[in-house]
C-alpha cells in the first residue's frame, strides 16, 4: 500500500465520524426513535397538548354490527366542560374524559415487555377500537390510536396499540392506559343535578303523591352578597351556614347542607344506570298519575361570560330530577329509581334513598331553614353606625377608630366617649346567634303594633361598613360621620308589643320585605336603655398615665369627719409629710397610703352614671354632694404651674356612694372602695426602725403586777467591750438570758409600726394601762448615732388585737402594737431567764 492510498482512507474515515457526529447531534430524524406512542404531539416544532384537543371520537367495532359503537366527545370552548354528543347527549363526567385524553398523549413503550411486530397477533389489523384526538380549528390536526387486546395480569399487564405516528406493535402498560377500555357509563357523569354547590342559584323542593296532593314548594334563591331567602313559602331570609344535625330523620337547618345534600345526588356505579330513553316509567315507579314523585329542581350557573357593558354575568339553566319515592327498587336495596327531566329523554337511574331522606323533612318543616339571627352580616363585615331611637330620644353610635375605644355616642351635636363593655353589649344582643323565633302564621303586624313601623316606639337602624374613612387629626370636636348611603342601612328592627314571653320585631334587611320576628326580651331591654348607660365610666384621670397616679403630684389636700388634712411631698420630693392640720404637722404621712389614695383618685370607674349635667342644687343635697363627707383636692405641678383636681364623694346608694368631679358636669356612683381608701390612717405607722447590729442596750423596766407595783423589775442587757455578746447587767447569781427569745423581741423592735392609732394628743386611761405601776412595760433601746434612748411603753391588751402603746418618737400617740411580739415579755420578768 502506497501513502497516497493511506491518504485516501484515513479521509473516507474522518468523513464517516463527522457524519456519525453530526447524526448525534441533530439527533433521530425518524418518529420510530422517540419513546412516546404519538410523537408528533411531542415535537418542539409544533406539539399538541392535551389541553388542545376539543373532540374525541371513539369507534368500536366487533363481529356483531349491532353492537358496533360510536362516541363523541366535544369540548366546550367556554367552560372547557366536555359534552357527550354520541350516540346522543348525555352529560358527561369531564375529568374523566380530560384523563382520557391525557393518557392517550402521555402513552409510551413499556420497555419491559416482549413484542413481535405483528398486528394480526394483537388484533390490530382490523383494530377493534380506534381513537381519534382532534384539534379543531385552523390548523386543524388529528392523531389516530389503533387499541388491540390486552394481556394478561394485572400489574404486569400491558395493552397493545399502534397509532398515527407508529405504524409498529407497541405495548403500553395497562395502568397508564385503563381509560382506552371503559364504556360509555364510565365517560358520564355521576352527578345528577350540580358537582358543585357553588354553582346551585335556586332550588325548589314539590312532592305530589297518587292522589295528586302537593306539599310545597318550598322554593330559595340566592341573592345580593351570597346571600339565601325564601321565596315560597315568603319567609324571608334563610340561615346560610351552621352546625347541621346530619340526621336523614331530621330537616337540614342551613342552606349549605341542602347545597350540599344536592350536590351528593349521584349515580353510585354503573349498574345504576338501569335504562336509556325509558318509555314505560310506571315500571320504575316514576309515572306521575299512579306514582308519588319527588321534584328537586335547580338553577346552576353553566358558565360566566361578560355581558354588553364587560360586567361578568352567569347563565344559569334550570336542571330538574324527579324520584319515585313510592317504592323502592326493591326489598333488598335502599334505592329509588330516578332520572333528569329531559323533554326528549327519560334516563333512568338508581339512587340511594337516604339521599332524599332529609329532602322529604324540608318538605314537613319548610320553616327549618330560616334565619333565626336577628342580624346577620357575614363576609366578615363590620357594623359601624347604629340609630337607637327609643323613649329618651335618638342614640347616634358611631365607630370613630380601630383604638381600644372605637365608639362615640352623639345626642345632637354633643359626642360622649362610650363604655366599651356597654357597647359590647348592645352590639353583643343585637348579633347573637339563633335567638330570632316566629309568630304563628295566623299573627299579623297589626295585632303586634306593628302594622305601622315608622311609628313604632323603638326602632333600631343599623349600617355596615359604611362611613367614610377617618379624619387622621385629633379634633374632638369633629362633626358626627354619617353612612355614605344613609337611605340604605343593613337593617331596621322596629320593636312591637310583648306576646309568647317575647317581643314582637320587624326585621328589615336593606330594602327588602320585611319579616316578622320573635326577639328575647333581653334585647328589647337593652336595646330602650337610656344613654347614660352608654357613657363611658372610666372617670376622666388627673395623670394621663393611670399606672404613675404619684407623677408630678405635688399636694393632695383631704377633708374628712370635718378635719381637712394637708398632705406634700418634701423638698427632696421622696417622703410625704402632713401640714395640716397643725397638731399633725412635720408628722410623716405613710408612703403607700397616700399612693393608694392617688391610685384610686386616678382610676375612678363609675358604677353607672346618674346625670350628664350639672345638676340643679336640691339634686346635689339629695345625693349628700351639696356638703360631701369626704372631699379631696389633688395638685399637679408641671413646669411651675400648679392644677388642681377636685373629688367630692356624697351618700352611699345600694350600688356604691355619689361623686362628683372637677374635669366633668357628670354625676356618677363610685364603688365604696375609694371612699374607704380615702378614709385610710394617714399617719407613717412606723414606731422604730433601726439597725439591731446598732443597739448597744436595752432595758426593760415593769412586771408591777406581777412582782408588786411598788418594786418594778428590772432587765437591763448591755453588749460587752468586744461588741459581740450580751451581758446582763443586773441579775440573780443563777440567771442566764434566753438569747433566742431575746433576739426575736429586738428584731421585732427593729422594725416596730403601729397597728393602728387610737389618739392623738390626748392623755392615755386608767383602761389603756400606760404606767408602770399599773403593769406597763417600759422598754428602753440605746442605738448607736441617736441622741436619746428609744422609748416604748406597752400597757394593756386591746381584746384580742394587739396591746395599747406609746413612745417619745412619736409624742401625744397612743397606738396599738403586735400582741404575739409582747404578750411574752410581758408575762413575767423570768420569760427571758434561760
Amino acid at each position: 500500500m502506497n501513502f497516497k492510498t493511506t491518504y485516501a482512507l484515513f479521509g473516507i474515515l474522518v468523513v464517516v465520524l463527522i457524519a456519525f457526529i453530526a447524526t448525534l447531534w441533530i439527533g433521530p430524524s425518524s418518529t420510530e426513535s422517540s419513546n412516546y406512542v404519538l410523537p408528533s404531539m411531542h415535537a418542539a416544532s409544533g406539539p399538541l397538548s392535551a389541553d388542545d384537543i376539543t373532540r374525541v371520537e371513539i369507534n368500536r367495532t366487533q363481529s356483531d354490527a349491532e353492537k358496533n359503537e360510536k362516541l363523541v366527545f366535544v369540548r366546550d370552548a367556554d367552560s372547557k366542560r366536555w359534552r357527550i354528543v354520541e350516540p346522543r347527549d348525555y352529560v358527561a363526567d369531564s375529568p374523566a374524559i380530560d384523563k382520557l385524553v391525557r393518557q392517550i398523549t402521555e402513552a409510551t413503550l413499556d420497555p419491559k415487555a416482549d413484542v413481535v411486530n405483528n398486528p394480526k397477533r394483537y388484533n390490530l389489523e382490523t383494530p377493534a377500537e380506534v381513537i381519534t384526538l382532534i384539534k379543531e380549528g385552523e390548523p386543524r390536526r388529528e392523531v389516530k390510536l389503533n387499541v388491540g387486546e390486552t394481556s394478561p395480569g394485572e400489574a404486569s399487564a400491558v395493552i397493545y396499540v399502534t397509532s398515527s405516528d407508529r405504524k409498529e406493535v407497541m405495548a403500553v402498560k395497562k395502568n397508564d392506559l385503563d381509560s382506552v377500555k371503559k364504556s360509555l357509563a364510565d365517560f358520564r357523569s355521576r352527578d345528577l343535578l350540580s358537582s358543585a354547590t357553588g354553582d346551585i342559584q335556586a332550588f325548589t323542593l314539590t312532592e305530589r303523591n297518587k292522589d295528586k296532593v302537593t306539599r310545597g314548594p318550598v322554593e330559595l334563591k340566592k341573592g345580593s352578597e351570597e346571600r339565601w331567602s325564601y321565596v315560597q313559602p315568603p319567609y324571608g331570609d334563610a340561615e346560610a351556614t351552621g352546625a347541621d344535625p346530619a340526621a336523614t330523620d331530621k330537616p337540614p337547618s342551613n342552606v349549605q347542607s341542602v347545597l350540599t345534600d344536592i350536590s351528593n345526588l349521584k349515580v353510585a356505579g354503573d349498574k345504576d344506570f338501569v335504562e336509556n330513553d325509558a318509555k314505560d316509567l310506571g315500571k320504575y315507579h316514576l309515572d306521575p298519575a299512579k306514582d308519588d314523585i319527588l321534584r328537586i329542581e335547580i338553577d346552576r350557573v353553566e358558565e360566566i361570560g361578560k355581558n354588553d357593558k364587560d360586567e361578568k354575568e352567569k347563565k344559569t339553566v334550570k336542571v330538574a330530577l324527579l324520584v319515585g319515592i313510592g317504592k323502592k327498587v326493591d326489598d333488598k336495596s335502599d334505592q329509588y329509581y330516578a332520572y333528569v327531566e329531559d323533554p326528549k329523554h327519560k334516563d333512568i337511574v338508581k339512587i340511594s334513598a337516604k339521599s332524599v331522606a332529609r329532602f322529604l323533612q324540608l318538605l314537613q318543616h319548610k320553616g327549618a331553614l330560616r334565619d333565626r339571627n336577628l342580624v346577620e352580616l357575614g363576609n366578615f363585615r363590620k357594623p359601624d353606625a347604629i340609630n337607637v331611637k327609643n323613649s329618651w330620644g335618638t342614640l347616634e353610635f358611631r365607630r370613630t377608630s380601630e383604638t381600644q375605644k372605637p365608639w362615640k355616642l352623639w345626642r345632637g351635636d354633643k359626642s360622649y366617649a362610650v363604655d366599651e363593655q356597654a357597647m359590647q353589649a348592645l352590639l353583643s344582643a343585637l348579633t347573637q346567634k339563633d335567638q330570632a323565633d316566629f309568630p304563628d302564621s295566623s299573627v299579623t303586624a297589626k295585632q303586634l303594633g306593628l302594622d305601622k313601623p315608622d311609628e313604632a316606639s323603638t326602632i333600631v337602624t343599623l349600617w355596615a361598613d359604611s362611613l367614610p374613612a377617618a379624619d387622621k387629626k385629633d379634633d374632638k370636636k369633629a362633626a358626627k360621620p354619617e353612612p355614605k348611603d344613609k337611605d340604605k342601612p343593613a337593617f331596621r328592627l322596629y320593636f312591637g308589643s310583648e306576646t309568647q314571653g317575647k317581643v314582637a320585631v320587624l326585621r328589615k334587611r336593606g330594602n327588602e320585605t320585611p319579616t316578622l320576628v320573635l326577639a328575647p326580651l333581653a334585647l328589647r331591654d337593652q336595646v330602650r336603655k337610656e344613654p347614660l348607660a352608654y357613657l363611658d365610666k372610666d372617670l376622666p384621670p388627673f395623670n394621663a398615665t393611670r399606672f404613675d397616679a404619684v407623677s408630678n403630684v405635688t399636694k393632695l389636700t383631704l377633708t374628712r369627719d370635718g378635719t381637712t388634712y394637708e398632705i406634700s411631698h418634701d423638698d427632696k420630693g421622696n417622703a410625704w409629710k402632713i401640714n395640716k392640720p397643725a397638731d399633725y404637722a412635720g408628722r410623716t404621712a405613710d408612703r403607700q397610703t397616700i399612693e393608694d389614695m392617688l391610685r384610686d383618685l386616678n382610676g375612678l370607674r363609675a358604677v353607672k352614671i346618674v346625670e350628664d349635667k350639672v345638676p340643679a342644687e336640691a339634686k346635689l343635697t339629695e345625693w349628700g354632694l351639696k356638703d360631701p363627707r369626704v372631699k379631696a383636692i389633688v395638685t399637679l405641678t408641671k413646669d411651675g404651674k400648679p392644677k388642681t383636681f377636685e373629688y367630692d364623694f356624697g351618700k352611699d346608694t345600694t350600688d356604691g356612694v355619689y361623686l362628683r368631679t372637677s374635669q366633668q358636669d357628670m354625676i356618677s356612683v363610685v364603688s365604696k372602695s375609694a371612699v374607704s381608701t380615702l378614709q385610710r390612717e394617714l399617719q407613717d405607722p412606723t414606731v422604730f426602725h433601726f439597725d439591731v447590729e446598732k443597739v448597744r442596750e436595752i432595758k426593760l423596766t415593769g412586771w408591777t403586777d406581777v412582782v408588786g407595783k411598788n418594786n418594778p423589775h428590772v432587765l437591763d442587757v448591755k453588749r460587752d467591750n468586744a461588741g459581740a455578746d450580751w451581758v446582763l447587767v443586773k441579775t440573780l447569781a443563777k440567771a442566764k438570758i434566753d438569747m433566742e427569745k431575746f433576739q426575736r423581741l429586738l428584731t421585732g423592735l427593729s422594725d416596730l409600726k403601729a397597728l393602728k392609732f387610737v389618739s392623738h394628743k390626748s392623755k392615755p386611761t386608767a383602761a389603756q394601762g400606760l404606767e408602770v405601776d399599773q403593769g406597763a412595760l417600759k422598754i428602753e433601746i440605746t442605738v448607736e448615732g441617736e441622741k436619746e434612748p428609744l422609748q416604748l411603753t406597752v400597757g394593756k391588751a386591746d381584746g384580742n388585737v394587739g396591746f395599747f402603746a406609746l413612745s417619745n418618737k412619736l409624742p401625744g400617740d397612743i397606738f396599738e402594737v403586735r400582741k404575739d411580739l409582747f404578750e411574752g415579755p410581758k408575762s413575767k420578768p423570768a420569760y427571758f431567764d434561760k
